[in-house]
């Protein structure tokens, strides 16, 4: 009784403090957007400079127009397309496992027991939007996407930009004193969307990254790991892909016997759109294929 009391007063206080660290980082983050906003307000048109060297502004204006607007259709159109082709599971057989084969004998294989998402969209800015489900009764999984779309001719704003965090979370009781390697599994399923169409006169840009990160707390945190899966960006860009992938991270933390150590695994999405009609979408939400995981982390 003395130890389940013990956990569960260890487990309140980590999980109040991850909470507490990520809302601040997300109230940080979206003062900080809306800071660099309102400068871009105050500084000149994207078509100052161009209109003072006798270009015809109107006609730039009424192409951009044109073309944001079929841009925008064949959005819709892909979405549409990568939408039905998440609504059947993904199956993939990579055949057996031999790398958890190969782990020591006395490996332990951990569960979640905490998981959170968290997310720097603002209503205030209709560049961005985020929306996160939980899958009934499993810690190890969420459902989660992002989207960011960008606006006029990007030079000197219109950046739409968020960051989501999936956060799982695990308990370990280590018998010795000694380093222990972590291994966590990543699981991706989903897709994401990159469009950007950057002329001469304009700064259109998209961009996605997805990166995994690693730490554990006993006593103190350890440290960071972080690893990109995915890092893809362009100014004349055009990607809608599937994204299913296993991935493990190896990380390696020095514990002490007998003590509580909670180890944390974090997916981070983040989707950055600039210029009218550039969009990214990160979706790992839709229909009954898309999700996220780490439905477990191997110790030894």
């Amino acid at each position: 009784m003395k130890v389940s009391n013990e956990l569960t007063r260890m487990h309140e206080e980590i999980t109040r403090y991850i909470t507490e660290e990520n809302q601040q980082e997300m109230s940080m983050s979206i003062a900080e957007k809306s800071a660099v906003a309102r400068a871009a307000e105050e500084m000149p048109s994207d078509c100052s400079l161009l209109e003072a060297m006798g270009v015809n502004i109107a006609k730039l204006d009424a192409l951009e127009r044109e073309q944001n607007e079929l841009s925008n259709s064949e959005l819709e159109a892909t979405i549409a397309k990568m939408d039905e082709i998440s609504q059947f599971p993904v199956d993939l057989d990579g055949g057996p496992d031999v790398s958890s084969a190969l782990l020591p004998p006395d490996t332990f294989r951990l569960t979640p027991s905490w998981s959170a998402v968290f997310s720097d969209d603002d209503e205030q800015d209709g560049l961005i939007s985020a929306l996160s489900t939980s899958p009934a009764n499993y810690l190890g999984c969420r459902n989660l996407w992002n989207r960011a779309s960008g606006a006029g001719w990007g030079c000197t704003g219109g950046v739409g930009s968020i960051t989501s965090h999936a956060e799982f979370g695990f308990w370990f009781r280590p018998s010795v004193t000694k380093y222990y390697s972590i291994r966590p599994l990543f699981r991706f399923r989903g897709y994401y969307i990159l469009r950007a169409n950057d002329k001469w006169y304009n700064c259109k840009h998209a961009r996605s990254v997805i990166t995994v990160e690693t730490n554990c707390y006993q006593y103190n945190w350890k440290g960071w790991n972080s690893v990109n899966v995915l890092n893809e960006q362009g100014g004349n860009i055009n990607r809608n892909r599937r994204f299913d992938i296993d991935r493990h991270t190896n990380n390696t933390y020095l514990l002490a016997g007998g003590d509580w150590a909670f180890v944390r695994a974090r997916i981070k999405l983040y989707a950055r759109a600039q210029g009218g009609g550039s969009h990214v979408r990160n979706d790992f939400s839709t229909g009954s294929a898309n999700y996220l995981c780490v439905p477990h982390i191997d110790v030894f």
